[in-house]
């Protein structure tokens, strides 16, 4: 007896069907089957790729993204020029560049860039759109605090940006007892000739409306918290 299998040395361990016939049948059934599973599996890709929305995670209506939108939409962007002078834009520079600031049923255009004449937060924007405006990514990724950055990456570079018919609203200006300050406001402005390595979700000359979330510290620095976006 073999301890291994427990049969009598010499005897196979299995039974086989060693007919020409039987093993053509066999392989006749593989091939078929082969060609099923290749087929399933080509349908089922290309319903997945047909629907990709499927594996997207869901968000409430206003989501965290960098790009701000939730549907995938083509536009056409103007060429990128990292040297651009915005000023010698004639068309640009007759546009309405103003920056409009609404606080409850009052809205003023801040046409000097005096923007520390309203509060801390209203002068950060005024700061924010001219490094916007300017193609300055390094002092931009500065304007965001370490909340931001735990879900969303610095701008490693983008194009100077011809931003206009700027509107911020303020929506809350909270002080909290610890001295510092949380501030929320809705924020559009324009891009002409939009080249898409800022904002790649809106067309040239179009808007959207973001919400901003800002921090202002003891020392009173302001940051951003969140930005997110008003899905319609």
């Amino acid at each position: 007896m073999d301890p291994k299998t427990n049969l009598p040395v010499g005897e196979p361990t299995t039974k086989t069907s060693g007919t020409p016939a039987a093993a053509k049948q066999r392989n006749k059934r593989r091939i078929i089957i082969g060609f099923i599973v290749m087929c399933v599996l080509g349908l089922v890709s290309a319903v997945c790729l047909q629907n990709p929305q499927w594996f997207v995670v869901e968000h409430e209506t206003i989501a965290n993204t960098s790009m701000y939108s939730d549907r995938i939409v083509s536009y056409s962007f103007y060429p990128t020029d990292y040297d651009l002078d915005v000023t010698a834009d004639e068309v640009y520079m007759g546009l309405d560049r103003y920056v409009y600031f609404k606080n409850g049923n009052e809205t003023i255009a801040i046409t000097d860039g005096d923007y520390a004449a309203y509060n801390p937060a209203v002068e950060f924007f005024g700061k924010y759109f001219e490094t916007v405006i300017a193609g300055d990514a390094e002092t931009y990724n500065t304007f965001f605090s370490d909340l931001y950055y735990q879900s969303n990456k610095p701008y490693v570079r983008f194009a100077p940006q011809m931003l206009y018919d700027i509107r911020i609203e303020m929506l809350a200006n909270d002080p909290q007892n610890d001295g510092t300050t949380l501030y929320a406001f809705n924020v559009e402005y324009k891009i002409h000739r939009n080249d898409g390595t800022f904002r790649n979700d809106i067309d040239s000359d179009a808007s959207k409306k973001l919400y901003f979330e800002l921090f202002e510290d003891k020392e009173g620095v302001v940051k951003i918290d969140r930005i997110t976006y008003y899905v319609r």
